[in-house]
């Protein structure tokens, strides 16, 4: 084989066992110990790891479980609220809905059945509920029990205004810029007694 062939290997200029002196210089940047700022940077850079990672955990496994304003802290009226409330749902549902009657008379003729229901579930809540100076949880079911009354005040009416206008519309109480079926409806599902949310018979 001809040496015209064999391919040319570099060699590192210098005599042997000279280190280049970019290398040395690379050498001894590593070999310095950290400046403040380089370590300041680094341990708060540590910290915000550390902080980031216990967010996450607290936010997984943490007690983020809060209560919601309007819940009891005591669920004996709601176990009993939601047992009577239940037996005025099922006289309703078992009525056709007062938006499918024929006509204007049927319509007033339903609601009164519901509404007959409504006010013995409402006495029967009445006479189990503690009253308002019995604490907060007291409180809050006295207030509760009166914007249901308020509801029934407006019930009531429509089927009066049926009467004589077999197209009027029903007319929800505002409470707070709201209708009052929203707190009623709030705190009945909050404290476990969905039974005692208005009913949607009239929608």
């Amino acid at each position: 084989m001809s040496d015209d062939t064999l391919s040319t290997v570099p060699t590192p200029s210098g005599t042997p066992g000279d280190t280049p002196e970019s290398e040395d210089s690379t050498s001894v940047e590593e070999a310095e110990p950290m400046s403040f700022r380089g370590k300041t940077a680094r341990g708060l850079a540590i910290l915000v790891v550390i902080l980031i990672a216990g967010l996450w955990s607290y936010a997984l496994w943490g007690p983020t479980k809060k209560t919601a304003p309007g819940v009891m802290s005591n669920p004996s009226f709601a176990q009993a609220a939601q047992v009577i409330c239940t037996d005025a749902a099922g006289i309703i549902s078992a009525l056709p809905p007062a938006y499918s009657s024929p006509d204007a008379g049927a319509r007033a003729e339903v609601i009164q059945q519901s509404n007959a229901a409504l006010t013995i579930m409402l006495a029967r809540l009445a006479a189990i509920a503690p009253s308002a100076d019995q604490g907060k949880d007291a409180a809050m079911v006295q207030e509760w029990l009166g914007d249901w009354q308020t509801f029934m005040g407006d019930r009531e009416r429509f089927v009066v205004a049926l009467e004589t206008d077999p197209y009027a519309r029903f007319f929800v109480t505002m409470k707070d810029r709201r209708q009052v079926t929203e707190p009623v409806d709030f705190f009945a599902v909050y404290n476990d007694m969905p039974n005692c949310a208005t009913p949607g018979d009239l929608a």
